[in-house]
Protein backbone atom coordinates (compact mmCIF):
# COMPACT_ATOMS: atom_id res chain seq x y z
CA UNK A 1 0.00 0.00 0.00
CA UNK A 2 2.74 2.21 1.21
CA UNK A 3 4.59 1.59 -2.24
CA UNK A 4 1.32 2.16 -4.13
CA UNK A 5 1.02 5.59 -2.49
CA UNK A 6 4.76 6.68 -3.30
CA UNK A 7 4.11 5.64 -6.86
CA UNK A 8 1.16 7.78 -6.95
CA UNK A 9 2.63 10.89 -5.28
CA UNK A 10 5.66 10.39 -7.73
CA UNK A 11 3.33 9.93 -10.85
CA UNK A 12 1.52 12.63 -9.79
CA UNK A 13 4.26 14.71 -8.94
CA UNK A 14 5.89 13.67 -12.09
CA UNK A 15 2.77 15.18 -14.40
CA UNK A 16 2.66 18.46 -12.43
CA UNK A 17 6.28 19.78 -12.88
CA UNK A 18 6.20 18.47 -16.52
CA UNK A 19 3.24 20.15 -16.81
CA UNK A 20 4.61 23.26 -15.19
CA UNK A 21 8.06 22.82 -17.64
CA UNK A 22 5.96 23.10 -20.03
CA UNK A 23 4.25 26.00 -19.64
CA UNK A 24 7.74 27.76 -18.62
CA UNK A 25 9.59 26.44 -21.89
CA UNK A 26 6.31 28.36 -23.98
CA UNK A 27 5.36 30.99 -21.80
CA UNK A 28 8.32 33.66 -23.22
CA UNK A 29 9.46 34.91 -26.30
CA UNK A 30 11.64 37.50 -24.16
CA UNK A 31 13.44 34.76 -22.04
CA UNK A 32 13.87 32.05 -25.59
CA UNK A 33 15.36 34.86 -27.68
CA UNK A 34 17.63 36.22 -24.95
CA UNK A 35 19.98 33.72 -25.62
CA UNK A 36 23.01 35.51 -23.95
CA UNK A 37 21.27 35.62 -20.35
CA UNK A 38 21.99 39.02 -19.72
CA UNK A 39 18.45 40.34 -19.31
CA UNK A 40 18.00 42.53 -22.62
CA UNK A 41 17.06 41.27 -25.88
CA UNK A 42 19.13 42.41 -28.77
CA UNK A 43 18.30 42.87 -32.53
CA UNK A 44 20.49 39.54 -33.35
CA UNK A 45 18.94 37.44 -30.50
CA UNK A 46 15.87 38.52 -31.70
CA UNK A 47 16.36 37.75 -35.25
CA UNK A 48 17.31 34.31 -34.36
CA UNK A 49 14.33 33.57 -32.28
CA UNK A 50 12.32 34.35 -34.80
CA UNK A 51 13.80 32.05 -37.01
CA UNK A 52 13.67 29.63 -34.90
CA UNK A 53 9.87 30.59 -33.87
CA UNK A 54 9.16 30.60 -37.74
CA UNK A 55 9.73 27.18 -38.57
CA UNK A 56 7.56 25.99 -35.87
CA UNK A 57 4.54 28.08 -36.99
CA UNK A 58 5.03 26.38 -40.72
CA UNK A 59 2.85 23.84 -39.41
CA UNK A 60 3.37 21.29 -42.74
CA UNK A 61 7.02 22.17 -42.87
CA UNK A 62 7.15 23.54 -46.49
CA UNK A 63 8.86 26.64 -45.43
CA UNK A 64 6.07 28.95 -45.92
CA UNK A 65 4.20 30.33 -43.07
CA UNK A 66 0.46 30.85 -44.86
CA UNK A 67 -1.97 32.93 -43.52
CA UNK A 68 -4.27 30.58 -41.68
CA UNK A 69 -1.03 28.82 -40.29
CA UNK A 70 -0.13 31.62 -38.75
CA UNK A 71 -3.33 32.14 -37.34
CA UNK A 72 -3.65 28.18 -36.04
CA UNK A 73 -0.53 29.12 -34.51
CA UNK A 74 -2.00 31.52 -32.21
CA UNK A 75 -4.12 29.27 -30.99
CA UNK A 76 -1.50 27.80 -29.39
CA UNK A 77 -0.22 31.15 -27.96
CA UNK A 78 -3.63 31.57 -26.33
CA UNK A 79 -3.82 28.04 -24.78
CA UNK A 80 -0.15 28.32 -23.79
CA UNK A 81 -0.90 31.66 -22.16
CA UNK A 82 -4.09 30.69 -20.25
CA UNK A 83 -1.95 28.88 -17.64
CA UNK A 84 -5.48 28.58 -15.50
CA UNK A 85 -7.48 26.99 -18.14
CA UNK A 86 -10.55 29.06 -17.76
CA UNK A 87 -10.99 29.85 -21.52
CA UNK A 88 -9.92 33.50 -20.83
CA UNK A 89 -6.31 35.05 -20.32
CA UNK A 90 -6.18 37.88 -18.11
CA UNK A 91 -3.12 40.96 -18.80
CA UNK A 92 -1.03 38.99 -16.35
CA UNK A 93 -1.39 35.52 -18.17
CA UNK A 94 -0.52 37.06 -20.94
CA UNK A 95 2.83 39.71 -20.46
CA UNK A 96 4.08 36.72 -18.25
CA UNK A 97 3.78 34.34 -21.76
CA UNK A 98 5.92 37.06 -23.98
CA UNK A 99 8.09 38.15 -21.23
CA UNK A 100 8.42 36.08 -17.96
CA UNK A 101 7.34 38.06 -15.98
CA UNK A 102 4.31 40.22 -15.24
CA UNK A 103 5.94 43.21 -13.68
CA UNK A 104 3.62 46.43 -13.41
CA UNK A 105 0.97 44.68 -16.78
CA UNK A 106 -1.49 45.60 -14.61
CA UNK A 107 -1.10 49.16 -14.79
CA UNK A 108 -1.11 49.42 -18.41
CA UNK A 109 -3.92 50.97 -19.57
CA UNK A 110 -3.12 52.74 -22.85
CA UNK A 111 -3.36 50.23 -25.61
CA UNK A 112 -0.80 49.42 -28.35
CA UNK A 113 -1.75 48.87 -32.02
CA UNK A 114 -0.10 47.58 -34.59
CA UNK A 115 0.16 48.42 -38.48
CA UNK A 116 2.62 48.64 -41.04
CA UNK A 117 4.95 51.49 -40.15
CA UNK A 118 6.56 49.97 -37.11
CA UNK A 119 7.34 46.77 -35.73
CA UNK A 120 7.03 45.28 -32.65
CA UNK A 121 10.29 45.29 -31.85
CA UNK A 122 10.52 49.41 -32.92
CA UNK A 123 7.42 49.79 -30.25
CA UNK A 124 9.06 47.94 -27.72
CA UNK A 125 12.48 49.78 -27.68
CA UNK A 126 11.15 52.77 -26.07
CA UNK A 127 14.87 53.73 -24.89
CA UNK A 128 16.10 53.50 -28.61
CA UNK A 129 18.85 51.27 -27.63
CA UNK A 130 18.41 48.58 -29.92
CA UNK A 131 17.99 46.19 -26.81
CA UNK A 132 14.51 45.43 -25.59
CA UNK A 133 14.72 45.33 -21.67
CA UNK A 134 12.11 43.29 -19.38
CA UNK A 135 10.09 46.50 -18.43
CA UNK A 136 10.08 47.40 -21.93
CA UNK A 137 8.59 44.15 -22.72
CA UNK A 138 6.04 44.08 -20.30
CA UNK A 139 4.55 47.69 -21.00
CA UNK A 140 4.44 46.41 -24.65
CA UNK A 141 2.34 43.46 -24.28
CA UNK A 142 0.25 44.65 -21.53
CA UNK A 143 -0.25 47.40 -24.07
CA UNK A 144 -1.24 44.68 -26.77
CA UNK A 145 -3.61 43.26 -24.27
CA UNK A 146 -5.23 46.35 -23.39
CA UNK A 147 -5.54 46.68 -27.24
CA UNK A 148 -6.91 42.67 -28.16
CA UNK A 149 -9.46 42.81 -25.02
CA UNK A 150 -12.29 44.20 -27.63
CA UNK A 151 -15.00 43.72 -24.74
CA UNK A 152 -12.69 45.99 -22.45
CA UNK A 153 -13.44 43.61 -19.49
CA UNK A 154 -10.17 42.56 -18.68
CA UNK A 155 -10.46 38.69 -19.71
CA UNK A 156 -9.11 38.80 -23.45
CA UNK A 157 -11.52 35.33 -24.98
CA UNK A 158 -9.95 33.22 -27.73
CA UNK A 159 -12.58 34.93 -30.29
CA UNK A 160 -11.78 37.69 -29.50
CA UNK A 161 -8.10 37.02 -30.03
CA UNK A 162 -8.26 35.00 -33.40
CA UNK A 163 -10.76 37.23 -35.06
CA UNK A 164 -7.69 40.24 -34.60
CA UNK A 165 -5.24 37.73 -35.71
CA UNK A 166 -6.74 37.36 -38.89
CA UNK A 167 -5.99 40.86 -39.59
CA UNK A 168 -2.64 40.65 -38.43
CA UNK A 169 -1.58 37.92 -40.37
CA UNK A 170 -2.85 40.00 -43.68
CA UNK A 171 -1.29 43.02 -42.79
CA UNK A 172 2.05 41.08 -41.99
CA UNK A 173 1.49 39.53 -45.58
CA UNK A 174 2.92 42.51 -47.49
CA UNK A 175 1.84 41.26 -50.80
CA UNK A 176 -1.40 40.03 -50.44
CA UNK A 177 -0.26 36.66 -51.36
CA UNK A 178 -1.57 34.56 -48.34
CA UNK A 179 2.04 33.47 -47.45
CA UNK A 180 3.70 35.31 -45.13
CA UNK A 181 7.69 35.07 -46.10
CA UNK A 182 10.36 34.61 -43.38
CA UNK A 183 11.16 38.52 -45.34
CA UNK A 184 7.64 39.37 -44.31
CA UNK A 185 7.75 38.02 -40.92
CA UNK A 186 10.76 39.93 -39.85
CA UNK A 187 9.78 43.11 -41.02
CA UNK A 188 6.54 42.52 -38.67
CA UNK A 189 9.11 41.77 -35.96
CA UNK A 190 12.10 43.71 -36.52
CA UNK A 191 11.39 46.52 -39.33
CA UNK A 192 12.79 46.72 -42.37
CA UNK A 193 16.32 46.37 -42.54
CA UNK A 194 18.03 49.75 -43.31
CA UNK A 195 20.06 49.73 -47.30
CA UNK A 196 23.61 49.58 -46.41
CA UNK A 197 25.63 53.24 -47.33
CA UNK A 198 27.04 53.30 -50.90
CA UNK A 199 30.55 54.07 -50.83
Amino acid sequence: MKKFMLMSIFVSLSIVLSLGYGIVQAQSLFEKADANKDGVVTKAEMKKALADRYKNEDGNKDGKLTVNEYVQARQKNFDAADTNKDGVVIVEEWVVYWCGTAGDAAKVKEPVTMDRKSSRSQRMDTGKDGKIQPNECVAFWAGRFVDLDDSKDGKMTRDEYLNRMQGMAEMMDLDGDGIITIEEYYISWLGKEKAPAKK
